[in-house]
């Protein structure tokens, strides 16, 4: 039988099973939590056999990687982002880790969004008649909050976000502590499925053509990406252009 790769990478990760004339119960579903929070997959985690069968694509993304399927190899890939950092360090980059920066880089972007990792306090206040909320503890100072842009972004971009935020009250820094305003939001345009075409390249810059899904169609965003030295490459466009 033949299993297309979304029914495998979407599907079960199964041992070998042998079926004898013993009767065998129906699989009792379960729920997968991976940090504190429910996970939702289009196969549930079941129990079968006293083995507990998780989904891999499911468990993967909770815990920040990217599945992808390799047709030339015939291979499920699965990559987590310090993987993908590392493989970005080169003097050269292919389009499979153009994907992977800007799947990064939509993930980052939604981070910030809801204040960051960590600890959060408790409750929000009142900031010019806005109800605000502080950042989570792994982005509540300026420094760890550039840093963590420039994670993916060159530092020109990533200074410039900064000044943007501040500068539109979307960011807010208190005694050194940074707040955001109670709000959250999400994105349809998948950018962890996006296809990554090489387009041009000259001075340490190289232009990525991009086909982003979203929903039953997509989206074609050009890219450009720029060598750092000491960090690799970085995206040399506004921040919120991946969102």
């Amino acid at each position: 039988m033949k299993m297309s790769w979304k029914s495998f990478v979407s599907g079960m990760v199964l041992g070998s099973v042998l079926f004898s004339g013993i009767s065998y119960a129906a699989p009792k579903v379960v729920k997968l939590v991976v940090n504190g929070n429910d996970i939702h997959s289009e196969v549930a985690p079941q129990i079968i056999d006293g083995s507990t069968m998780i989904p891999a694509r499911a468990l993967a993304e909770a815990l920040g990687a990217r599945v992808f399927w390799d047709e030339d190899n015939q291979t499920v890939v699965v990559e987590n982002e310090e993987y993908r950092r590392l493989q970005r360090k080169q003097a050269d980059i292919s389009e499979r880790d153009a994907a992977g920066l800007a799947a990064d880089a939509q993930h980052h972007f939604w981070q910030m969004m809801i204040g960051g990792g960590g600890d959060h306090k408790d409750g929000s206040f009142d900031v010019k008649g806005n109800d605000y909320r502080w950042m989570g503890t792994e982005l509540d100072t300026k420094t760890k909050y550039i840093e963590y842009l420039e994670l993916l972004y060159t530092p020109e971009q990533a200074q410039a976000y900064w000044k943007q935020q501040t500068e539109n009250g979307s960011i807010v820094e208190i005694e050194g502590k940074l707040a955001q305003p109670n709000a959250d939001g999400g994105s349809r345009l998948e950018w962890e499925n996006a296809q990554a075409t090489f387009i041009q390249e000259g001075n340490g810059v190289k232009t990525f053509r991009f086909s982003v899904p979203i929903e039953d169609s997509s989206e074609v965003k050009e890219i450009k990406l720029r060598f750092v030295e000491g960090k690799g490459w970085r995206i040399d466009e506004p921040v919120d252009t991946i969102r």
